[in-house]
């Protein structure tokens, strides 16, 4: 008998030991065989990383000596993965619980077919497990938006299928290892919010099928980490809106975009009382550097 591929799954930690715990113990009654659980501390202060060594001192728990956002935090165990063979590689947010067979049921599909390059399981609310938090979305670049499948319905009420996506959230995907050989590894531009969605986007373009699986679920509880620093989920989701289409729209689409996210935008702040700082934090986006991080910027939030 053939021994099932191997699979890494690799774990964010910022200041969240508690929420990664959680995680890392739903982890621990996996159906699957055959993986490996990467812990990658972004550089806490809270003493979370001596916690997971001690704690969970048979997994792989590294370091990372700078915050440098989502997608540069699980670039550290995506290369370490890979240099261990990996032949799927896991992203899993650590605010999340696991269904026991919800990997299986993901290597199965993309077994079953090798152009599906990124699948990713039914995304449900840690709080009421049976409305769907997310099944990924399609990407439309003449508003910079996401649009959702299924977001809010109830899971038993939802047409038993598999869905083809645009997009998969980085609460949960699993990748082909032949993936990142060939577009690269998630954009460290970002810091935060959109990353993951130009990296579907890049293996979209590139051929790749990316499927939500219907039969395996998780439950997530929803920025769970950000939450706690004041507004910086507000400015990088805007901020980063704007970079994305910038970085990933052709010349029509971002000019329709950039009428519409200002008209979008005016409309938010007379009838949503959104605070001005949303006109701020868009115009940032358009004069920021696409290459990189604004890591001043970024500490300010963290001060």
């Amino acid at each position: 008998m053939s021994m099932s591929p191997k699979v890494s799954i690799v774990i964010l930690n910022f200041n969240s030991f508690k929420d990664t715990k959680e995680c890392l113990l739903s982890l621990q009654k996996l159906e699957y065989s055959n993986y490996e659980i990467i812990v990658v501390d972004n550089s806490s202060t809270d003493g979370s990383y001596e916690k997971l060594k001690k704690e969970f001192n048979t997994y792989n728990i590294i370091k990372s000596n700078e915050n440098l956002g989502y997608a540069n935090g699980n670039n550290i165990g995506i290369k370490y993965a890979l240099e261990n063979k990996a032949d799927y590689i896991c992203v899993l947010n650590n605010d999340v619980i696991v269904e026991d067979d919800f990997l299986d049921k993901i290597i199965k599909v993309m077994e079953d077919d090798k152009d599906i390059g990124l699948a990713g399981p039914c995304i449900c609310k840690y709080h009421d497990k049976n409305i769907i938090q997310a099944m990924g979305a399609n990407i439309n670049l003449y508003n910079g938006l996401t649009q959702g499948k299924y977001k809010n319905y109830k899971y038993s009420d939802i047409p038993q299928k598999d869905i083809q996506v645009d997009y998969l959230g980085g609460a949960c995907f699993v990748c082909r290892r032949e993936v990142f050989e060939k577009i690269g590894f998630i954009p460290e531009n970002y810091f935060l919010f959109f990353e993951e969605t130009e990296f579907c986007y890049k293996a979209s373009r590139r051929g790749y099928k990316l499927l939500c699986v219907y039969e395996s679920k998780i439950y997530h509880k929803g920025s769970s980490t950000i939450s706690k620093y004041s507004g910086l989920s507000y400015y990088f989701l805007n901020r980063n809106r704007v970079v994305f289409i910038r970085r990933n729209a052709n010349f029509f689409e971002k000019c329709i975009f950039s009428i519409y996210i200002f008209i979008e935008a005016i409309a938010r702040i007379i009838l949503r009382r959104e605070p001005l700082t949303l006109l701020k934090n868009i115009i940032h986006g358009f004069k920021a550097d696409v290459k990189s991080i604004d890591m001043e910027m970024v500490k300010s939030f963290f001060s």
